[in-house]
C-alpha cells in the first residue's frame, strides 16, 4: 500500500506505462493507487503481451506462458489463488521416448532424467562460485560433459548411458528457447530459479537410501486469464489504457518531462515513462529514444539473448494415448515396471528421433504437453509440442501467414508432427479416433510486438549479465524519468518468467514513487 513521505512534493505526477502485459499492468495498478496519473499504451488490440489464450478448439489454452515456476516465495502462487485458477503441480519427467522410438520404462526415465539435473545441480554451483573467473566463451555444456564422463565410469554400459543423458539434457534448450549448446556457463547462476523451480531439488533420506525430490511447477491448467483479468481490473480502474496505440518515438532533453508519439496519432508529455516493451523488441527499436539511450543500456540490450518458444496444439477426437489399464505398461516396447499413474503423464519428452528423416533430418528433439492428463472440467484431447531454436523458426516458417483451418496448413503440420504423435501408446493409423480434427501454432518469432522471441537468455559471449540487469533496472529514471520492467529487468530468480515480470513491475513502481517521495509497500 502507497504512504507519503515527507519531503517536497511535486505537483504534477503524470506517467506512461508502454505495454499492457503483466510487468506494465502491475507497475500501473501500484501507481495508480498511490494517486499517480497513469495512462498505458498497449500497442496489441488487448493486454497480456506474451500472456495470451485462445479457444478455437472449445476450452481455452495458454498461447504463451503457461507455468508457474517455483512455489516458495512466488507472488504468482497467491495471484493464482486469489483468481481461483486450476493449478496441476509438476514433478520429473519419467515419460520420455527414446531415439528409436521406444518408451522407456518409468523407473529408468526417471532415474536418468533425476541425475541430469544432479549434474546441472553442480554445473550451476560453479557457475555461481567461479563466475567472477569464467570466461563468457565457456559453454554450459562443456562443464556438464566433464561431470558426465566422470559419473559414466561408474556405469556398467557406460557409453548408452553417457548416449542417453547427452540427449536428456537437450531439454534445457526449452528453457533457453534456443540450442542448449549456446547457454553460457558464466552467467547461468543467474537463471537459477526460486526454491521448487528447475533447480530447487532437494534430497530426502529414506531407509538408508537418498532420493531426489523434485519440488513442483506448476502449470496453469485453467490458464493465466484469470489472473491477467484481475491486473487489468486493478490497473483500468484508476488508469487509462489505450489499446492498439504502437509507440513510435520517445524524446526528452532532461528530466522535466518524456514526450511520446504513436503511429495512431497520440502524443503526450508526462513526468516519467516506463518502457516494459520485451528485450527483442528494444534490440529492434533503439532508435525511438531521442536522444539514444546511455552506452550502458544499449550495451546491456545488445548483448543479452533472446530466445524463441512456440507451440503446436493437435486436437484429437479422443486421447487414444490414454493407457487401456491402470499402469504405465501400455507404452509400445516398453519393460513392465511398476505402476505410476492411472492416466498418461502431462509432460513427456522426445529424445533425438532418426525415424523422422524426412521431415527432421536434423533431429530436433520434442516435448509435448498432455491436456487430457489436466483435471477436469479442462481435459480436452489435445497434445501440445514445444518447438524452439531452429525448429521452431524452420516449423512457423513453413506455415506463416497461412489460414488455420486450410488444408494445406494442415497437412503441413499433420506430415511434420505425425512421427511423433503415432508413437503415443494405443495408435492405430486405421483408428480415426487417432487422426487428428485441427491444428493450431503460434508465432511468437512473427510477432514484432514480442520481439520477434518468446524470453531472455544468457548465451556464450554476453558479458557480465548482471551488469547488464543492473543497466537495465537503473534505467535512465534519474537523469531523464526513463524506466524498464518486463522479465529482461527481474531480480535474480525471475529471468523469463512471470513472476519476474510481475516483480519488475512492482520494482519500478517503487522507484517511480520514491522520485515524488511516495512510498509503495509491496
Amino acid at each position: 500500500m502507497p504512504s507519503m513521505c515527507s519531503g517536497p512534493q511535486r505537483q504534477s505526477r503524470k506517467v506512461c506505462i508502454v505495454g499492457a502485459g503483466i510487468s506494465g499492468l502491475r507497475a500501473a495498478g501500484l501507481l495508480a493507487a498511490a494517486g499517480f496519473e497513469v495512462t498505458i499504451l498497449e500497442a496489441r488490440d488487448r493486454i497480456g503481451g506474451r500472456i495470451h489464450q485462445s479457444a478455437r478448439f472449445g476450452l481455452p489454452v495458454d498461447l504463451g506462458a503457461s507455468w508457474i515456476h517455483g512455489t516458495e516465495g512466488n507472488p504468482m502462487v497467491h495471484l493464482a489463488e486469489k483468481a481461483c485458477s486450476t493449478t496441476l503441480a509438476c514433478s520429473a519427467v519419467y515419460s520420455i521416448c527414446d531415439s528409436i522410438g521406444v518408451w522407456l520404462g518409468s523407473d529408468t526415465a526417471r532415474r536418468h532424467y533425476e541425475e541430469v539435473w544432479e549434474i546441472l545441480e553442480v554445473v550451476m554451483d560453479k557457475s555461481r562460485t567461479e563466475t567472477s573467473t569464467l570466461q563468457d566463451s565457456v559453454k554450459m555444456m562443456d562443464f556438464f560433459r566433464q561431470e558426465l564422463g566422470r559419473r559414466c565410469l561408474g556405469e556398467k554400459e557406460p557409453a548408452t548411458y553417457k548416449n542417453l543423458m547427452s540427449q536428456i539434457v537437450e531439454m534445457w534448450g526449452a528453457f533457453m528457447g534456443d540450442d542448449c549448446e549456446r547457454q553460457g556457463l558464466k552467467n547461468l547462476w543467474l537463471d537459477a530459479g526460486l526454491e521448487g523451480g528447475i533447480f530447487g531439488l532437494m534430497n530426502l533420506i529414506l531407509n538408508g537410501n537418498v532420493w531426489l525430490i523434485f519440488p513442483d511447477n506448476l502449470f496453469m491448467a485453467s490458464t493465466y486469464k484469470d489472473i491477467m483479468a484481475s491486473l487489468c481490473s486493478v490497473a483500468s480502474d484508476k488508469a487509462s489504457l489505450r489499446l492498439s496505440c504502437e509507440v513510435s518515438n520517445i524524446s526528452n532533453n532532461g528530466i522535466q518531462n518524456v514526450a511520446v508519439e504513436a503511429v495512431d496519432g497520440f502524443r503526450g508529455v508526462f513526468d516519467d515513462l516506463v518502457v516494459t516493451t520485451p528485450l527483442g523488441w528494444l534490440k529492434r527499436n533503439e532508435n525511438v529514444f531521442s536522444p539514444p539511450l546511455t552506452p550502458r543500456i544499449s550495451v546491456a540490450i545488445r548483448s543479452l539473448g533472446y530466445g524463441n518458444l512456440d507451440r503446436v496444439f493437435i486436437k484429437f477426437p479422443e486421447a487414444f494415448w490414454h493407457p487401456k489399464d491402470s499402469t504405465m505398461n501400455g507404452f509400445p516396447g516398453s519393460k513392465p515396471e511398476k505402476a505410476q499413474t492411472p492416466t498418461f503423464p502431462v509432460e513427456s519428452l522426445f529424445l533425438r528421433p532418426t525415424y523422422a528423416a524426412d521431415t527432421n533430418p536434423a533431429q530436433w528433439r520434442q516435448e509435448i504437453i498432455s491436456f487430457s492428463s489436466l483435471p477436469a472440467p479442462f481435459s480436452q484431447p489435445v497434445i501440445m509440442f514445444f518447438a524452439y531454436g531452429q525448429w521452431a523458426r524452420h516449423i512457423t516458417g513453413l506455415v506463416r501467414g497461412m489460414a488455420q483451418d486450410c488444408q494445406e496448413y494442415y497437412q503441413i503440420l499433420d506430415d511434420n508432427f505425425r512421427p511423433y504423435y503415432s508413437k503415443m501408446p494405443n495408435y492405430d493409423p486405421f483408428s480415426s479416433s487417432c487422426k487428428p480434427l485441427a491444428f493450431m501454432s503460434t508465432d511468437w518469432q512473427g510477432d514484432k510486438f514480442a520481439g520477434f522471441g518468446s524470453y531472455t537468455n544468457l548465451p556464450t559471449a554476453s558479458g557480465d549479465c548482471l551488469q547488464h540487469f543492473e543497466a537495465l533496472q537503473e534505467g535512465m529514471g534519474e537523469t531523464r524519468g526513463i524506466w524498464f520492467a518486463g522479465e529482461h529487468t527481474s531480480p535474480p530468480g525471475g529471468l523469463g518468467t512471470v513472476h519476474g515480470a510481475y516483480w519488475s513491475g512492482g520494482e519500478v513502481a517503487k522507484k517511480v514513487a520514491q522520485r515524488y517521495n511516495v512510498t509503495i509497500d509491496l
